[in-house]
């Protein structure tokens, strides 16, 4: 009996203390608790992501280790050979699960002359490879489940290509690599790009004019950095591409630089597209940099299969892009035997690019529409003119895999000059293959 009479007495004090506070200000201190929780997990993420000046990480002093994948159902985790063992950034359950799908086709074209290419085929295994000069070290490797070899390139050291001339105005990069992932160690801080810089030894590439991308923490869905900038200052980022998919697989990287413009290709998926940001002096240097953090990391910068490439062609390649943008695109430099149909070879590069597109992008469709110059007589210009133009529908049905039903042709012979047919020159423009987007 006295036991209930002491809890009868407590819950009255109870009841009446909370009467006693006004129903505003409960609501208003819990309010106040909620605030000071989101300003807490905004400093924390604010701290995690931060960079110092100079453009080498220092917010990893404040985070925690990366968290072993394997526990963390948010990252895609994978094993040596690139089989997914869990759901990866995009298998969070608010998404229902796969990863988030890039449309769209690439525009990236290859340059055709080679200027610089190492699958180190030729270095031995442990060594630092030949063609190239660094800052720190690195070594030769191979990776369970991958082809060829790699270069292991270890915490807080630049790597460089030995190429004794500045890279030109139109110019293609291509490499991959390999975002390994050691259950809890540290992944690199993944940093690449074009600088001012001639010698690494001798000049501090921080403090020079470069361009750089930067990877980070992909093994972290809530983390994962993909950003860009010039000097030292970063200038924008993206956060929609699905950096943690790729954990311990490749991922293919590709630059194409015309003049001052610069794109970059992730997996054949368009991140960056920049027509102004590159000045001549960059292309003093192209880098890769296993940027300096804190901790350090434990786990290396995989690169291989490393391409440079002259793309003096790169104008032409403009053509693809005028179809896409403008949805028409006229050339003159796909030329054909006298008062014949036959392609010549130094023709083939060009038409290559529109069936790489084709064929990249299943959802075009276009017609070919070839012209010629006046001479001749008119009737068989006019028939010259088709059967140029399904050679050309020919050549890429026969090398892509692109059905004819997406390509239509037609001939309008003279009819339609854009310059005099009085002179060499004029009957040159003359003579042109038009193609428009359906």
């Amino acid at each position: 009996m006295k036991r209930l009479i002491i809890l009868h007495l407590l819950l009255v004090s109870f009841l009446t203390q909370q009467a006693q506070t006004p129903v505003p200000k409960r609501v208003e201190q819990r309010a106040k608790d909620k605030a000071n929780n989101r300003v807490d997990a905004s400093i924390d993420k604010g701290l995690d992501s931060a960079f110092d000046k100079t453009g080498r990480a220092i917010g990893n002093i404040f985070k925690k280790k990366n968290k072993n994948t394997g526990n963390n159902p948010d990252v895609a985790t994978t094993d040596t050979k690139g089989n997914s063992t869990g759901t990866g950034a995009a298998g969070n359950s608010n998404r229902g699960g796969g990863a988030p799908a890039v449309s769209g086709g690439s525009d990236f074209v290859p340059g055709e002359s080679v200027i610089f290419e190492d699958h180190f085929t030729k270095d031995r295994m442990g060594d630092f490879p030949a063609q190239w000069n660094t800052n720190g070290s690195g070594k030769i490797v191979t990776i369970d489940g991958e082809n060829g070899k790699w270069l292991d390139v270890v915490h807080n050291c630049v790597i460089v290509p030995v190429i004794k001339k500045q890279l030109p105005e139109d110019c293609t990069i291509e490499f991959d690599l390999f975002l390994r992932s050691e259950g809890g160690r540290t992944t690199p801080f993944i940093q690449f790009g074009l600088s001012q810089v001639k010698d690494i030894l001798k000049e501090d590439m921080f403090y020079k004019d470069r361009f750089f991308i930067n990877l980070h923490r992909y093994t972290e869905a809530d983390g994962k950095t993909l950003e860009y900038g010039l000097g030292n200052d970063i200038i924008g980022n993206k956060s929609n591409f699905p950096l943690t998919s790729f954990v311990n697989k490749v991922l293919h990287v590709a630059i194409a630089v015309n003049k001052s413009r610069i794109r970059l290709y992730l997996n054949d998926s368009k991140v960056i597209d920049l027509p102004k940001a590159l000045t001549d002096g960059m292309r003093n240097t192209f880098f890769l940099n296993n940027n300096a953090i804190i901790p350090a990391s434990e786990t290396g910068m995989f690169v291989g299969n490393i391409r440079i490439a002259s793309a003096d062609t790169d104008e032409r390649s403009l053509l693809v892009d005028q179809l896409m943008e403008v949805g028409r695109a006229v050339t003159n430099d796909i030329l054909f035997d006298v008062n014949s149909d036959r392609i010549k070879k130094e023709s083939f590069s060009i038409i290559n690019q529109l069936g790489d597109a084709m064929q990249k992008n299943p959802a075009l469709k276009i017609r070919i529409i070839g012209h010629t110059d006046s001479d001749g007589d008119g009737a068989a210009n006019l028939t010259l003119s088709q059967r140029r133009a399904l050679a050309v529908k020919t050549y890429i049905t026969e090398n892509y895999a692109v059905a004819g039903l997406r390509i239509q042709t037609d001939g309008k012979g003279e009819s339609q000059p854009v310059a005099s047919n009085n002179n060499a020159e004029g009957k040159g423009k003359n003579r042109r293959v038009e193609f428009v987007k359906l």
